[in-house]
Formats: structure tokens, C-alpha cells, sequence
């Protein structure tokens, strides 16, 4: 088994303060659920980890700027790591994640290298 990142980029940041209780009490039933299961079948490497939407971004120089709201589409909010045979089993999983409930979500499916020490 290789592991795989599920990047998950877009959404909305606000997301969550217009859903009711139940509502978002259902959402993390799912991402539950979901996890569970992956974790039964040992796919589960480390998982569903939301990120904080605001943050910092450095260049090359040094310089140090604020992540722009506008930036929202193409910021990660979260990631996943996962276990699977091949890149198109782990996009299967990838399918089944329940981020997909929000609206402007895409989910990049990235294998991990395994960098050989020489040590």
C-alpha cells in the first residue's frame, strides 16, 4: 500500500455559520462515518484535518503577506492522508469523502514519495 494526500482546496469560509445545528451536526456525522470506515479497512493514515482559513504565505525573498480572501478557490482548507494500491483507488476513496457536500470544494489526490535515507 502506498499513502496519498487528499488536498482539500476551496469552500466556504462561512460555511458553517449558515448551517443550523442539526445540519452541521449531520455534516460531521458523515466526515465520522466516513473515517470510520476507512479506518476499518486500514486506510486511514491520518485524517480530515481542517485548516484555518486565514494564514501566511512566504516567498523566496523572505516576504512575508497575508492569504487573500480572494484567494479562497485555490486555498487548501484541509487534508487527509490515506492509504490505497494504486492512484485510482485512492481517487475511488476520494470520490466517496463527504467535503463534497460543500459547495466549491475539489479534492487533488498527490502520492506521498517515500525519500530513501542514507543514513
Amino acid at each position: 500500500m502506498q499513502e496519498y494526500m487528499l488536498i482539500y482546496q476551496g469552500g466556504d469560509p462561512d460555511a458553517h455559520d449558515n448551517m443550523s445545528g442539526e445540519d452541521f451536526q449531520n455534516v460531521m456525522q458523515k466526515w465520522e462515518d466516513w473515517m470510520n470506515a476507512l479506518a476499518e479497512k486500514g486506510q486511514l493514515v491520518s485524517g480530515g484535518n481542517p485548516l484555518h482559513y486565514a494564514g501566511k504565505r512566504i516567498n523566496g525573498d523572505h516576504v512575508v503577506t497575508d492569504i487573500a480572501a480572494a484567494e479562497f478557490n485555490e486555498l487548501v482548507s484541509g487534508y487527509s492522508i490515506i492509504a490505497a494500491s494504486s492512484i485510482d483507488e485512492a481517487v475511488e476513496i476520494a470520490q466517496r469523502c463527504p467535503i463534497f457536500n460543500y459547495p466549491k470544494i475539489k479534492v487533488e489526490v498527490r502520492e506521498i514519495m517515500q525519500l530513501e535515507s542514507e543514513h
